[in-house]
């Protein structure tokens, strides 16, 4: 066995304690002086979380930007970006999804690279290489850290990459720097019960797929099969309960701390072709991350099971169906929380398919596809499966 593993510099997760509280202490941690949020507008124009915020920061917490979008596109970024170099921040606070926590990370990005038009952005994405490989281009660093607490279960705030949807192209780009990954995580159940029902079980499907990726994955080690098995496991008794009683914060907790856990193989070479995919759905027909992951992976485990049915059986142990088909199992799993398992209910049509596989052989991201994938016509083969 040979390998590697990188941890990335995230020095603290903090989990079941009041959001404002954990966030405070962190920062005095820190010694931040001027801190940035950056919040859905339904957080926190609709719920108390930034004025329980504002209250444990005074006058430290020097700006708020809430005027975030699904798969971040550049224009709010850039609107972000302005706001942050106006108010000189010395630390950023993430309160939401994985958007604004991919935002943050793109404020830390336009400061450190001085971005101020769209353009700018162009030269510091995840690009291929002339072999086929993927390119990270250097980007500088901004000394400007987030501490991020999450309110859904798409575990961005365990990855050092972020998203930004080209809304020229469209295409989403990847932006990967190790400091891009928060100093500290904040996981409090209770600020979650503010996110809608769809998306709460949306988003931690994403995270399933974290967790099965990883443990499919042709670079699994023991590391990564162990984190994300018990994180699965986990995820998926706990959105049961959560499901039948949405109000029970131990069975939240239990589901962030089970993002955390599959979390253990994101954005370390382990992905397969329902991320890779995925980018391309949510670019070209707005699908949000998590039900990108609810339509693909079921028909990615099945399209990838003539080479990785090992494997595959160890997922089906985690969703407790030891012995059974794995994309039967999660299938399952989805009926049960009513989310969407098929391209039709999510509204991508069939003549969209061609620009989604073309997107996704430009971009590159299902190279690490355990099945290899070389051509429009075998994404085309997985897109019919999920249709």
């Amino acid at each position: 066995m040979q390998g590697s593993y990188e941890y990335f510099p995230l020095e603290r997760v903090v989990f079941g304690k009041p959001f404002a509280e954990a966030i405070r202490d962190e920062l005095d941690r820190l010694g931040a002086r001027r801190v940035m949020a950056v919040s859905s507008r339904s957080l926190s124009r609709g719920t108390d979380t930034i004025s329980r915020l504002r209250g444990v920061l005074g006058d430290r917490l020097v700006g708020v930007f809430d005027e975030g979008a699904p798969h971040t596109p550049r224009a709010v970024v850039l609107a972000a970006a302005e706001l942050a170099r106006a108010s000189k921040p010395d630390a950023l606070v993430s309160l939401g999804g994985g958007s604004a926590i991919d935002l943050a990370k793109m404020v830390q990005i336009c400061l450190g690279e001085a971005v101020t038009k769209h353009e700018d952005l162009d030269r510091l994405h995840l690009r291929k290489d002339g072999a086929g490989g993927m390119v990270a281009p250097g980007i500088k660093a901004s000394g400007v850290r987030q501490v991020a607490a999450p309110t859904t279960l798409s575990g961005a705030e365990f990855t050092h990459t972020a998203g930004s949807l080209d809304e020229r192209t469209p295409k989403k780009d990847l932006y990967v720097r190790r400091d891009l990954a928060p100093v500290a995580v904040v996981l409090d159940p209770a600020v979650s019960v503010h996110t809608p029902e769809w998306l709460w079980l949306s988003t931690a499907v994403r995270s399933i797929d974290h967790a099965v990726e990883s443990i499919c994955s042709l670079a699994a080690q023991p590391i990564t099969d162990a984190n994300c098995s018990y994180g699965l496991k986990m995820l998926q008794r706990s959105l049961r309960r959560t499901k039948a009683d949405p109000s029970g914060l131990a069975a939240r907790l239990d589901s962030q701390i089970g993002v955390w856990l599959s979390a253990a193989g994101l954005a370390r070479g382990q992905h397969g072709a329902s991320h890779g995919i995925g980018y391309a759905l949510g670019a070209v027909g707005g699908v949000p991350h998590g039900h990108c992951s609810c339509v693909l992976l079921p028909a990615v485990l099945r399209y990838n099971k003539p080479v990785n049915e090992p494997q595959q059986r160890l997922v089906a142990e985690a969703l407790d169906k030891p012995g059974g088909d794995a994309s039967e199992a999660l299938l399952d799993l989805l009926r049960a929380l009513g989310v969407p398992t098929t391209l039709r209910e999510v509204g991508i049509t069939r003549d969209q398919f061609p620009k989604i596989a073309g997107t996704v052989l430009a971009n590159g991201y299902v190279r690490t596809n355990p099945r290899p994938i070389q051509t429009e016509s075998e994404i085309v083969e997985i897109l019919e499966y999920a249709w």
